[in-house]
């Protein structure tokens, strides 16, 4: 794991969290009525359970590579209230937040079609609504990858890994960066047709799924979303990969299954002043096959300031997508 990552279990860095939580909670007269109970610890972020006499409360500091987040979801939040969860304090210079429970996520109800429908009619509202926020997204830390510039992306990012010394996590044999540029003409290719299309840059989640979702509490509500380390100002489309994938094996059916294709559709319709979902689906196979580059990106952030144990460990999650991208060459 990380080098800073053993902090978080440390009495010193719990003190400070315990400082600066109660600090956050003094401010809306809300007191804490127990210890912090630990949620959960990954590469990107722990997670820290805060009982409040009004309600649990959601500790989060991430990981370095992506302290962008708890400014960004602020800035988002700010911009779109209705659709993502505000956090009630944030520390950017350490990559903290404090936000509200907002209940169950819809990973924890019965898996439907209409549930996927709805979860991604939502990501889809959310993803109009911030077409025209980019400015303000940008100066709260988003990275852009628009797909002008991805085939230049995906050729340094092979000249990158293939220059490493052989024994680097990270390094890869030149023959093996030689049979990946083969998906250039490829990434090429997508990139012109998102770029010929109509449909914008926009928030970009990077890892949506239904765990990302809040249940709302009647059909009039809409789903709030959260987690945005993963995002980047990019096309919007690219966000439906993970959701595929989890259909697939949630209705154990190729991705042209019609609950799939009505899924997507109630994504697409949240596009409806650009297209119709017909017209538009065209640009969803050229957005996924971009998709890779985004997790590839991520990927590299996050293990920017790893110590070797965590680099030996995570490496392949960046070299993956490269592998991907090679594999699905046509």
């Amino acid at each position: 794991m990380a080098q800073w990552i053993k902090t978080w279990t440390e009495d010193g860095w719990r003190a400070e969290v315990l400082s600066w939580v109660d600090m956050a909670c003094e401010a809306y007269s809300i007191k804490r009525i127990d210890a912090l109970q630990s949620a959960s610890s990954s590469i990107r972020a722990t997670h820290l359970r805060v009982p409040t006499d009004a309600g649990l409360l959601f500790f989060k500091a991430v990981a370095p590579g992506q302290s962008f987040e708890p400014p960004l979801t602020s800035a988002a939040a700010s911009l779109v209230p209705e659709r993502l969860v505000m956090p009630l304090a944030i520390d950017p210079d350490r990559g903290w937040m404090l936000s509200p429970d907002y209940g169950a996520t819809l990973d924890e109800l019965a898996t439907t079609p209409e549930l996927w429908a709805r979860t991604l009619g939502a990501l889809g509202q959310l993803q109009r609504e911030l077409v025209p926020c980019e400015e303000a997204l940008f100066d709260a830390g988003l990275q852009i990858l628009d797909p002008a510039w991805i085939p230049e992306e995906f050729n340094n990012a092979l000249m990158l890994h293939a220059s490493l010394p052989a024994e680097h996590p990270l390094g890869i044999p030149a023959r093996d960066a030689d049979h990946a540029f083969a998906a250039l003409k490829d990434i090429e290719e997508a990139c012109a047709q998102l770029i010929a299309g109509p449909i914008p840059l926009s928030l970009e989640h990077g890892s949506f799924d239904r765990r990302r979702v809040f249940a709302p509490t009647d059909e009039s509500t809409a789903p709030r979303i959260l987690n945005l380390g993963d995002a980047h100002w990019a096309h919007p489309f690219a966000s439906l990969a993970r959701p595929i994938e989890r259909m697939r094996i949630d209705f154990r059916a190729p991705a042209d299954d019609p609950r799939i294709i009505a899924a997507i559709g109630a994504y697409l319709a949240a596009w409806g002043d650009y297209g119709c979902p017909d017209e538009l689906y065209a640009l969803v196979g050229p957005a996924l096959r971009i998709s890779p580059l985004h997790t590839h990106e991520t990927w590299l952030q996050l293990l920017a300031e790893a110590d070797e144990p965590a680099l030996l460990r995570w490496a392949p999650k960046v070299l993956e997508p490269l592998a991907e991208l090679a594999a699905t060459t046509a």
